[in-house]
């Protein structure tokens, strides 16, 4: 089988909610499936939400069967290491209404005028120049076909940073058997179970296994260009396939 591996770099901030503490809001190292399927153009959801509720198996219903998205984790690209590069910024924390009343403190029908109530909030968020790595699985059609698909600029995050994607067509080897985690996967997208060695993180809305081995149908992937060590997955991984009963 031919799979895609896809090099993403941030051209602009990128930034996720992960995690919320006091008035700062923070981005983890890594980018769900979630996000990608929606920057690659795979599905598409409201540009306004006003159920506040997420639609990602309605939204995928249509290519679920043939292609699949796995998680982005960061990789070195020129360089000998790893590190994630973020920019910390203040924000505007405002609700978001078209016109917000200033009332005078002796005339405030909600009583906050006299309150000294901070308006903003910080935001640490992946700065440009990082590198992530995801792979694309073509069930339903070839990887020259989804290939042709994908855009090579993509935007994500809250504010729909800039990114580019660089695509390569590599070979993967169907096999059967124990094999240790190569790549992230979401806990979500596989009915396999781990026998030992998880590291596992939470993440909303899908947490991730990061390491683990498992014992179960999988591919050997062709190393990436600057390793020489080949990458295993679980074959048949779905997104989000324990949550949906359309596959």
């Amino acid at each position: 089988m031919k799979v895609l591996e896809a090099t993403l770099t941030t051209h602009g901030k990128v930034g996720f909610a992960s995690r919320e503490v006091g008035r700062m809001a923070d981005t983890d190292p890594y980018i769900l499936n979630t996000a990608l399927h929606y920057a690659l153009g795979l599905a598409g959801g409201n540009y306004v939400d006003v159920t506040h509720q997420p639609t990602y198996i309605e939204d995928t219903a249509d290519i679920v069967n043939e292609v699949y998205v796995t998680p982005a984790t960061p990789v070195a690209v020129e360089s000998d290491s790893i590190r994630t590069e973020y920019l910390t910024t203040n924000r505007n924390a405002r609700a978001d209404t078209y016109a917000t009343p200033n009332y005078p403190a002796d005339d405030d029908p909600t009583g906050k005028a006299s309150q000294n109530l901070p308006t903003f909030e910080r935001e640490r968020a992946l700065a440009p120049g990082n590198h992530f790595r995801f792979y694309v699985f073509p069930y339903g059609r070839t990887a020259e076909t989804v290939k042709e698909t994908l855009p090579p600029y993509i935007r994500l995050g809250k504010k729909r940073g800039k990114g580019h994607v660089r695509y390569r067509i590599v070979n993967a080897e169907r096999k059967s058997g124990t094999f240790s985690l190569g790549h992230p996967l979401s806990i979500y997208d596989h009915s396999a179970q781990p026998l030992g060695g998880v590291v596992m993180r939470q993440m909303q809305p899908t947490p991730l296994w990061f390491e683990g081995e498992f014992e179960t149908e999988h591919y050997a992937i062709e190393p990436p260009i600057d390793s020489t060590d080949r990458v295993y997955y679980p074959a048949d991984a779905k997104f989000l396939a324990t949550k949906r009963d359309d596959v």
